[in-house]
């Protein structure tokens, strides 16, 4: 049993502790609004992932609040009796154990905004190159330097740089 000097102590360490509680429930938040606010482009990740992101948080919420709630209780008690210091150091450790989860799952949650752009297939945009000879219309391929190759109609067509007048991105060549 822990004596009225091991409470003061633990009611003490219990107020520090709410400080880096506070600052994780403040990284909960953040990382919502961060998620919240960068999703106007739309997201590469999956929605079954972009769901269970948004769990994630929705969870590290209410485990941060529970923590914070019960080293909150510890830091300040409505009344103290005998034997409550037992049950206040573990509500302590408890809450300490939460906090450390709520960051944990947002960390998980948050590894949902690194998942890798899908190919958009940049190398199959069809362009419009007009040269001084002509227009030809076709879809970008790999090339020497010097040159810009279109595949059109199944062939490669090398156009040397300094014949491109004007490169055009367009929706799909007219088939002839």
């Amino acid at each position: 049993m822990i004596d009225g000097e091991g409470m003061e102590g633990i009611r003490a360490s219990a107020r520090g502790w709410l400080t880096l509680q506070l600052a994780a429930l403040g990284f909960v938040g953040l990382c919502g609004a961060l998620k919240a606010g960068g999703s106007g482009a739309g997201s590469a990740a999956p929605q079954g992932v972009e769901v269970v992101a948004g769990l994630l948080v929705l969870l590290a919420l209410l485990v941060a609040c529970l923590a914070v709630y019960l080293v909150g209780r510890v830091a300040w008690p409505h009344a103290v009796a005998p034997g409550d210091t037992e049950r206040a150091a573990r509500n302590l450790r408890t809450g300490l154990i939460l906090t450390f989860a709520t960051v944990l799952l947002t960390a998980l949650a948050a590894t949902s905004s690194w998942w890798p752009a899908p190919d958009t297939g940049a190398g199959e945009a069809e362009v419009e190159v007009t040269t001084s000879a002509g227009t030809v219309c076709g879809r970008l391929a790999a090339s020497g330097s010097g040159a810009l190759a279109l595949a059109v109609h199944g062939r490669t067509v090398d156009i040397p740089l300094t014949d491109v007048v004007s490169v055009n991105p367009v929706d799909g060549c007219a088939r002839s």
